[in-house]
């Protein structure tokens, strides 16, 4: 690594110095924020019922019939496009390694396990989600607070400096391929998701005669 470039990660890893308030948002940002990730899929998968039994499982869904009020239908697509996004991010990992700003020596705010610090997973699942989300949603208020909060996860990450902004920008490079593949397989998913509610409906139904 080059002199120039080492002292400019060095300011990048140090602006916590005299910024305790921000160190905190930062820290509770980079380390918290992934949580609303879950929370979300289960907000939407529990809150909405939806209309399902308007869709057609076996054909190819087009923008308007994503547009449905169905939570679990979203949750369904949103929870895929995060697995592969993080398969993708796995694999760009194995093909390309270094270790995090915290094992080479930099100041930084939190330390972790030892670990390929590219690509930056937690920015992988939250821009997962984020791209779905911007997609399914009638209204785009919502996704794009999403947007402004994962916008805040990669840049707090190098904040505290448990990554740095490659990690970030090739987390956000394997989400959007995550979301496209996702994008193109969109009638396998939903009838994925359609299964994962009928499997829903007749676990249910024993359990309500079994009581």
């Amino acid at each position: 690594m080059s002199v120039d470039l080492a002292r400019h990660y060095e300011d990048i890893f140090t602006t916590h110095v005299g910024n305790p308030d921000l160190n905190v948002v930062m820290i509770f940002a980079a380390e918290h924020l992934v949580y609303l990730v879950p929370l979300t899929l289960l907000y939407l998968w529990f809150a909405s019922e939806g209309s399902r039994t308007n869709f057609e499982f076996g054909m190819p869904l087009t923008l308007s019939r994503f547009t449905t009020e169905d939570g679990k239908m979203r949750s369904v697509f949103i929870f895929t496009t995060i697995v592969i996004s993080v398969a993708i991010s796995y694999a760009m990992g194995q093909l390309y390694s270094h270790p995090a700003p915290y094992m080479v020596g930099y100041d930084t705010l939190l330390t972790e396990a030892p670990e390929n610090s590219f690509p930056s997973q937690h920015t992988t699942v939250v821009f997962a989600f984020v791209w779905p989300l911007l997609y399914l949603q009638d209204r785009r208020r919502t996704g794009l607070v999403a947007l402004v909060l994962a916008s805040l996860v990669g840049i707090s990450r190098v904040y505290v400096g448990v990554h740095y902004p490659i990690d970030i920008v090739g987390a956000i490079g394997a989400s959007l391929f995550g979301f496209t593949l996702v994008y193109a397989a969109r009638g396998l998913v939903m009838e994925f998701a359609g299964l994962c509610i009928r499997i829903e409906d007749r676990f249910l139904r024993i359990v309500s005669q079994v009581l």
